[in-house]
């Protein structure tokens, strides 16, 4: 999943050493790769180096060679992870298309890109990033980041479709529906409680409808 250059992210997190070379770059990528996959099966602090290590088949050198230790390669793991799914939201929407728009196709998708995500090992990442928060509240800043990435979008393709009488009440309800729609996928991350998981079609309906429902905005 990751695809990352220091040519495009030059500033690397405290702790994870500069990669000036392909290999070291790709030595990097495929341990964060691989940090990301374990992260979907089990919790950061049960997951020991050596583990991380020899699933891409190198050895515990290498790792310190990339990274001062576990906690800078979260670090970098979560940087890795939310700046692609934020290339991936902002990709999306750069086509002219979504601008004319109707506003339940601009939920659908942002529903559909959210719940891609989180089908991926970005998954992971996030539940990784709930655990340590409740340790280090910083953690969840990135997770943040990408939250607010996804609500700006929404706020923009959404603009020509507030209430002309009443705007603040338009941009509110957006607001709020967003934190409804992140609160209940944050949730099923967690432990996916139900009666509707995440993985089921019914999901991405229901929260489709909550948005389109729950939003004030002029008649499409």
């Amino acid at each position: 999943m990751v695809h990352s250059s220091d040519k495009k992210n030059p500033a690397s997190p405290l702790g994870v050493k500069p990669a000036y070379q392909g290999r070291s770059r790709k030595r990097r990528d495929e341990l964060i790769s691989a940090g990301m996959a374990l992260l979907c099966e089990k919790n950061f602090a049960d997951i020991s180096i050596i583990e991380l290590t020899s699933a891409c088949g190198y050895s515990v050198g290498t790792f310190y060679s990339r990274f001062s230790d576990k906690d800078s390669f979260f670090v970098a793991t979560q940087k890795a992870a939310v700046t692609e799914m934020i290339s991936i939201i902002e990709t999306e929407f750069s086509d002219p298309y979504w601008k004319a728009a109707s506003a339940e196709e601009i939920f659908r998708k942002i529903v559909d890109l959210m719940v891609d995500a989180l089908s991926t090992d970005f998954r992971g990442v996030v539940r990784g990033s709930i655990a340590i928060t409740a340790s280090d509240p910083s953690a969840w800043i990135p997770i943040h980041q990408y939250g607010e990435t996804i609500s700006r979008t929404l706020l923009l393709l959404l603009q020509s479709k507030v209430l002309e009488d009443d705007p603040k009440k338009s941009l509110d309800s957006i607001s709020f529906a967003f934190q409804m729609l992140f609160g209940t996928l944050m949730q099923a991350i967690l432990n996916d409680p139900g009666p509707v998981k995440l993985a089921s079609p019914e999901m991405r309906d229901n929260l489709t409808r909550m948005l389109i429902c729950f939003t004030q905005l002029k008649k499409d």
